[in-house]
Formats: structure tokens, sequence, C-alpha cells
């Protein structure tokens, strides 16, 4: 299966990621989104995007060339043929399974369906298929063109040749494919993340620690960058919510309920770096500013 023209589904913050690294790499890229608004503030964060990286000068050719290689549109038509088209809207199985149903009356019979979703079980949106063996997770990490992991989660019907396509195409742009062997809710790093999330806002919770003494701890026990309560506030304390909940909603014998201080937190519109506040205080510029408790 050769990939040549990449279509993604939704112009947020992962759809216009996974657009411009596709771009980056040569591909002839169209993004959809039925919101005009959207699409135009995705286009102006890839130029804002691939002139930062054009000034490191890490780019194979100009900003203004890669953009190019972007088209736009806000109807599913414009899929028709593309060779690979990777869903990237919002992380809620009924919109997803609408979006797989879409794509089957626009998409070519050969295209390759990938999904972005970070939690939910591919087994379940390739039902909503009439073609499910060209449908394979596809879960990128944000930011995508900083972030170099891409989780390639295969069902147990999804063909070999998709798989060997998807993997490929991963590693031209710039990834690192794992390749989970089971598909089951939150694959493998969102199972790990949560875990560790989850007990870090329960410590907060009941007093055990504190948020800087928790995050520094993992920093300097385990050698990360960043602690689980950071993380959390950068990816945005709703996605997380949504993702623990989505996660625990499937598997409720594995993988605990969201902790209450989170549920909280995120009705309080305290969402981490994208409101200003979360478990610590943001700047306009995005610079953390210190822990809120």
């Amino acid at each position: 299966m050769k990939i040549e023209r990449v279509a993604v589904i939704g112009a947020g913050f992962m759809g216009s990621g996974i657009a411009q690294v596709s771009a980056q790499a040569g591909y002839a890229v169209t993004l959809v989104d039925v919101d005009d608004e959207r699409l135009s503030f995705a286009l102006e964060s890839i130029e804002w995007s691939l002139s930062k990286l054009e000034n490191k000068e890490v780019l194979e050719a100009p900003a203004s060339v890669v953009a190019a290689r972007i088209e736009t549109s806000t109807d599913y038509d414009a899929a028709h043929n593309a060779d690979l088209v990777v869903e990237a809207v919002y992380e809620d199985i009924e919109t997803k399974l609408a979006t797989i149903r879409a794509l089957d009356d626009v998409c070519r019979a050969d295209a390759i369906v990938g999904s972005n979703t970070s939690t939910i079980p591919i087994t379940r949106l390739a039902a909503a298929s009439r073609h499910p063996g060209r449908v394979i997770g596809m879960h990128f990490f944000g930011p995508v063109p900083l972030m170099r992991l891409l989780e390639v989660i295969p069902h147990p019907t999804t063909q070999h040749a998709v798989i060997d396509a998807v993997l490929a195409f991963g590693r031209s742009v710039g990834k690192r494919p794992v390749l989970v062997k089971k598909d089951v809710p939150g694959f493998i790093m969102n199972r790990i993340f949560g875990a560790m999330a989850c007990e870090a806002i329960r410590l907060v919770e009941d007093g055990i620690g504190t948020i800087d003494d928790i995050d520094q701890g993992m920093c300097d026990g385990f050698n990360l960058r960043v602690g689980p309560l950071c993380i959390a506030d950068l990816a945005g304390l709703d996605i997380a919510l949504n993702a623990f909940q989505v996660m625990h909603d499937l598997d409720p014998v594995r993988l605990p309920a969201p902790p209450a201080l989170l549920v909280r937190m995120v009705e309080a519109g305290k969402l981490g770096a994208k409101s200003g506040e979360g478990f610590y205080r943001w700047g306009k510029n995005g610079k953390r500013l210190g822990p809120v408790f």
C-alpha cells in the first residue's frame, strides 16, 4: 500500500499537528473540519509552528512550500482521493463512530482509515465500517510536531498490509511507532500515564504530598522531564478527565474512576495551562508560574 495523499478529519490541536507533520514529510494533505473558523485558526497555528522550525533550520523545504501542501475543506468529500485518512475528532465514541460511518461513504475501498483515539478500542470503531480490515488506531501525542511517539493499534482483523503501511508512514513523519499487540482501552501509554496521574492527584487530594514535591520527586527519582501533574495541566485537565473516564467506563475493574479533585477542578473551569490555572498557575506565554495549592 503506497501512501501519497493524506486527509485529516478534525482541525483541532491534534488534527492540525498531524496535518503539519504529514506536510513536512512531503505528503499532499487535506485538512477537513465542519468549522471554517477552526480551519483558519489551524492554518495560522501551522504557519506559526513552521516559521519557528524554519528559523531553527530543521525543515527540508521553506515553510511556505510546506504550508502550501495543505489544503482545507469543510466537506468530507474532499477526502475521496486520500490513501490514508486519519480521524482526529473529539474523543467521544458516538462522534467517532459517526465519523467512521461517514468516511465509508466517501473514501476509496482501498484507503486506510486511521483513528487518533487515545482511549477507545479500535475493535469498537472498526465495527462501524463496512471495510473493518482497513481500520487501525494511530494515536499521536501532542504537540504532534514535537512528540516522537506514535502508538499503532491494529484490531484482530486489520489487514497486515495496513499495519505495515501505517508503521512505515509513522517513521516517514519522524515518529517512533510502538505496535500495540492487544486492543485494550487506553492502549499502552495512557493506561500507564492514567494510573500515575490519577494516583498523583489522589495524593494531593488526601494531603499526603504537595504538588511541587510530587512532580519534582517523579522527575528526580524517575528521570522524567516534568511530573504527572504538570503533564496533565499541559494536556488540559478536561481532556485528561474525559480520557480517564472513558478508560474507566470501558475497563472498570483494571482502571479506577477519575479522582474527585480532578472532577471538581474541571467543573470550576480550572483546565490547566489553557485556562491559566490547574494544578499550577500559567502565564499567557505558557510559562509555569507555580503551584496553586
